[in-house]
């Protein structure tokens, strides 16, 4: 009877937040967001955060020619323009010379089939990119900030910003990135091949993944090898270069798109492109990335050497074994531009859950020496990516009234703050 009763109203309870929630989003979704955030432990409030996400991605502000997001958007143009029949034409080119992914051409062609406005299209991207963005977050949250104190909020900060919403300006990698940790991560915690299933769906959004998933793949069948994998990741910085003929020779085998990404990606005129584009750069986005891995991987150090004792926990043990063969993978790929830099910042994501994991475990508010050792690096990387995020942010998602940004005159954050 008690039981019943209390069951009863922790359901009315959760009826009237998701009603409040409701009113709110329609009078003013920004603030039902930032409410949500505040309370993200409630179900209720990781759903009103979902709908901003999406919300957001159909006020996506598209105006920078130089991002993917603009080629994106004229292809949407494109497509709408074909008949449906050259559906199976579409369906016919995956994987050719030309297309090497799956399912961008088909979100393209079925959106074109409602509007050729980029709005809806990105919408479906942040709701696909918001699911998998937020299962990762809660999983994190749920398993690890239960008892929270201000290091792991810190790095949860940091967690979330490493690949923010706003990063779907290119949808394909970052998309695929968040499908990817939270299958791998689930993989490695839990030893649960099911979800092997869903990180090796991230390679149907990013053709890239097929190389991460062989080192997820590998990992899972040999386990915690740690007197391999520690040689291999120190190897790693020495010979960076050594697994640039292991990558060409794969690239040759599969053939088609796969090799002609290959060699676009490593090209010498690519090469120099990217090397061109660094340098225009500011000193702080050409450094931030280096400086925030090497923090990474100093507190794993720290934490490995001091405080191995408090890390003896099976999937702590697995995550680590995994870290050290995913660096070596990151490493051995940077010589190919645009590919190891990538996969740096997923390692960034792993890297991160460790270091939680073990702050986790500690009491009290005090701020430990080893994140305050981070902060710097760790915020300049979140402010250059939520700066970048400025041209896509739409400004009228701030303002009062469901729709308004859907419907006024385009205007993106970085007009309002900058012009």
């Amino acid at each position: 009877m008690l039981t019943r009763s209390y069951t009863s109203n922790i359901t009315d309870s959760s009826i009237t937040d998701t009603r409040n929630y409701f009113i709110l989003f329609i009078l003013w979704p920004f603030l039902s967001f930032m409410v949500a955030l505040a309370n993200f432990s409630r179900k209720e409030a990781r759903t009103v955060v979902y709908i901003f996400l999406i919300y957001y991605g159909l006020s996506f502000v598209n105006a920078n020619v130089a991002v993917d997001a603009y080629r994106y958007a004229l292809s949407l143009k494109a497509n709408s323009l074909l008949p449906f029949s050259d559906f199976f034409k579409i369906v016919g080119g995956l994987y050719s010379d030309t297309t090497v992914d799956i399912i961008e051409p088909l979100i393209s062609f079925i959106v074109s089939r409602f509007t050729s406005d980029h709005g809806l299209y990105f919408g479906v991207w942040a709701a696909i990119f918001g699911y998998f963005y937020l299962k990762s977050i809660t999983l994190i949250y749920d398993r690890y900030i239960v008892e929270q104190n201000m290091n792991t909020i810190l790095l949860m900060a940091f967690f979330v910003m490493t690949i923010p919403v706003t990063m779907i300006s290119g949808v394909r990698m970052w998309t695929a990135a968040w499908i990817f940790f939270y299958g791998a991560f689930r993989v490695i915690t839990e030893k649960n091949p099911r979800f092997l299933f869903i990180s090796f769906s991230a390679v149907f959004v990013h053709w890239s993944f097929i190389s991460a998933n062989a080192i997820l793949l590998i990992y899972y069948l040999i386990g915690n090898r740690n007197i391999i994998y520690i040689p291999l990741a120190v190897s790693s910085f020495v010979l960076p270069h050594i697994m640039a003929p292991v990558f060409r020779v794969l690239a040759l085998r599969l053939g088609g798109g796969m090799q002609q990404r290959y060699a676009g990606y490593s090209s010498e005129g690519y090469m120099l492109a990217v090397q061109e584009g660094a340098a225009q750069s500011a000193w702080f986005m050409r450094i931030t990335n280096d400086m925030v891995f090497y923090y990474l991987l100093i507190a794993i150090a720290v934490i490995q050497l001091r405080h191995s004792s408090m890390m003896k926990e099976k999937h702590e043990q697995n995550l680590f074994s995994f870290l050290l063969l995913f660096l070596a993978f990151v490493n051995f790929g940077m010589p190919i531009p645009s590919f190891g830099e990538r996969f740096m910042i997923l390692f960034f994501l792993f890297a991160t859950a460790y270091i939680i994991m073990y702050f986790s475990k500690l009491s009290g508010n005090k701020i430990y020496f080893l994140i305050l050792l981070g902060l710097f690096p760790l915020l300049l990387y979140s402010m250059i990516n939520l700066r970048l995020g400025f041209e896509n942010i739409n400004a009228w998602i701030f303002s009062p009234g469901f729709g308004v940004p859907l419907f006024a005159p385009v205007l993106s954050l970085y007009e309002v703050l900058f012009y």
